[in-house]
């Protein structure tokens, strides 16, 4: 079985995040006492769902130019709410509001230019928005254009100044700028290379209920890279996440259910585990699914259902290292010629059908890699050399497994 556990997380907002969804509303900064007191029935409206009420309240405030209220009637706009959906008017709105400062306009003028909503996709004119939402104190605009100077995109790539910017509203409390910090320090891109600090900002991130923080800070706790190894925190944190729905959370949660680390060692956890990533579309859960029901771990043993994930395993496997695709199909290939076998030749023994060595679970070892959030275009990943053991036999060292970069 493997030894260790895989880094495998989303970034921590979807590209898709705009201004606030239906029924959320963001904290609108007041222009002035009386502005705030004029606008507040409106956002009292507006929290209560009450979305007609909070149109017809901030109407008069609007056409005063009130930036506040520019902001919330984009939002109506934006979403629908209270009235027919015009985005149209909604990028005008967001327009005054942003000439006049308003940092939360600026930061949706930045979402739609990234996203090419209703406008043409701009990544420059994105960051421009980001830039000056951030200087306003926005945290979200902080991330946002860290991103895009950790990709080069509509700013010249520079992986220091992102890590400045995830550093600051880090240090503002903002999650999504701790998972970026915890992975630059994690990968050594514009940070000093750091497990310890990695799991310090992770843990952070952990605590305010993000998923991919918790996951990563489970999987260094695990191996113990840089910290004290504590597998029954680890457990903890993967099973937060994993109730977040966090597939790679129930996969490792398998592995450790199998090898009886940081809880007690259980053949049928393990499949349960397995299973349900298996549902949910992970290829590493399809492919120790399939195992399982192969060897007869944890489920009676069913060649058909295990040929049937495996094959599902291949094909999610687009994009994966060659190594990996190798493995999944090589244990596919040998449950089909096992039951042609069975179907041509009289049933041998078990002992005589179960999978050869390198396929079964327990010859599955695991690499240590480092994975970022998918964004909805593509997939980046980073490896994260852990540290060896020197005192550690060849069998005991992990292989590694390289995922998608």
């Amino acid at each position: 079985m493997r030894k260790s556990l895989i880094f495998v997380a989303l970034l921590p907002f979807s590209l898709t995040l705009a201004v606030p969804a239906a029924g959320a509303v963001q904290a609108v900064p007041a222009q002035g006492a009386a502005q705030a007191n004029s606008l507040r029935p409106a956002l009292e409206a507006y929290r209560a769902k009450n979305y007609e009420e909070a149109r017809r309240l901030a109407a008069p405030l609007v056409a005063m130019d009130d930036p506040d209220a520019q902001f919330l009637m984009a939002q109506l706009n934006e979403n629908g709410l209270g009235g027919p959906q015009d985005k149209p008017a909604a990028r005008t709105l967001y327009v005054k509001s942003a000439m006049a400062g308003h940092p939360y306009a600026q930061y949706a003028l930045g979402e739609l230019a990234f996203r090419g909503d209703g406008v043409q996709q701009n990544y420059n004119r994105a960051a421009g928005w980001y830039a000056k939402a951030a200087e306003s104190g926005h945290t979200l605009a902080m991330v946002r254009l860290g991103y895009l100077y950790s990709t080069g995109q509509g700013v010249p790539e520079d992986a220091n100044r992102a890590a400045e910017l995830f550093e600051q509203a880090a240090d503002a409390g903002e999650p999504a700028a701790q998972y970026h910090l915890g992975l630059a320090y994690l990968t050594g891109t514009g940070k000093p290379h750091s497990y310890a600090q990695a799991a310090n900002w992770f843990e952070q991130a952990a605590e305010q209920g993000d998923a991919d923080s918790q996951y990563n800070l489970a999987l260094i706790l695990e191996a113990g890279l840089g910290i004290e190894s504590n597998p029954e925190r680890a457990v903890y944190w993967l099973k937060q996440a994993a109730a977040q729905g966090l597939l790679p959370a129930y996969t490792s949660l398998g592995l450790l259910a199998y090898n009886g680390k940081g809880m007690p060692q259980s053949s049928k956890e393990a499949a349960d585990w397995f299973e349900k990533a298996a549902e949910g579309g992970d290829a590493e859960g399809q492919f120790l699914y399939a195992v399982a029901l192969a060897e007869g771990t944890g489920r009676s043993q069913d060649l058909t259902k295990a040929l049937d994930w495996a094959e599902k395993s291949v094909a999610s496997s687009a994009g994966e290292p060659q190594e990996v695709v190798a493995e999944r199909t090589g244990l596919r290939d040998q449950l089909e010629e096992m039951l042609i076998a069975q179907r041509t030749v009289r049933p041998q023994p078990r002992n005589e059908q179960t999978l050869q060595a390198p396929q079964t679970l327990a010859a599955q070892t695991p690499s240590v890699e480092t994975p970022v959030r998918a964004q909805p275009q593509e997939t980046r990943v980073a490896s994260v050399e852990p540290e060896e053991d020197e005192d550690a036999g060849e069998d005991d060292k992990p292989k590694r497994r390289k995922l998608r970069d």
